[in-house]
């Protein structure tokens, strides 16, 4: 191997280490925990920490972090909401309501979704997954709560960290919506991620039993 071929090599190798730390290394600034299924087979993640879409224009904002691979977009559907110049969607006169898209060719499991805000909170129990006509909630874990300024002077608030969980294992369903929504005014939508785990095709269950059992049979001969 030339010089060339090993520098692109060592290049190709780095650059999949930063794929695999970048979304846990940016989660923890944000009080975001890493699900235990991240980055095993089948496994999918969607972050954003920067958007550039306010309102609805059709196409909506796509994940932006360093290793996102998962099919999915994040719109807001006010009208009166804009991008802040830290990249939050800020809306000042109206209440902001959000969904999150989501498709895949594979039957989905196990799906997180994580959010951060400052402000004003999001309605809590506005936060309902929805694949074909089945509607569900999950309950909210907090993951953190960070007060900045003093309490009723102007830019005073709390970076608010939730999560929420949910398993479809079962359901056969390869797209879903995730919606929810502000309690009122002035909340600033700061970032997100969120995690899908798919479930294996029973083929390829089979296939995995059978080569197991393979395993076992020629260790048995041996023996």
């Amino acid at each position: 191997m030339n010089r060339s071929n090993s520098c692109r090599g060592v290049s190709a190798l780095l650059g999949a280490a930063v794929l695999a730390l970048v979304l846990p290394a940016r989660a923890g600034t944000n009080n975001f925990v890493v699900p235990s299924f991240r980055g095993s087979a089948g496994s999918s993640v969607a972050g954003w920490e920067r958007f550039t879409v306010a309102t609805d224009n059709g196409v909506g904002n796509s994940p932006d972090i360093v290793g996102s691979n998962a099919a999915a977009k994040l719109v807001q559907r006010d009208p009166n909401a804009f991008v802040t110049s830290t990249g939050n969607i800020y809306n000042m006169a109206g209440k902001s309501v959000f969904e999150v898209s989501y498709s895949n060719p594979g039957p989905v499991g196990r799906v997180v979704f994580q959010s951060r805000s400052f402000g004003t909170e999001l309605d809590y129990g506005s936060v309902k997954l929805t694949y074909g006509s089945v509607s569900i909630d999950a309950v909210r874990t907090e993951l953190g709560r960070l007060l900045v300024g003093e309490p009723g002077t102007p830019g005073s608030g709390a970076f608010v960290s939730s999560k929420w969980e949910w398993d479809l294992s079962g359901s056969g369903a390869t797209t879903f919506k995730l919606g929810f929504n502000a309690v009122s005014d002035s909340l600033s939508f700061d970032s997100a991620t969120l995690d899908i785990a798919t479930v294996p095709e029973p083929t390829t269950v089979v296939l995995v039993g059978v080569g197991l059992a393979g395993l076992w049979f020629l260790g048995s001969r041996r023996r």
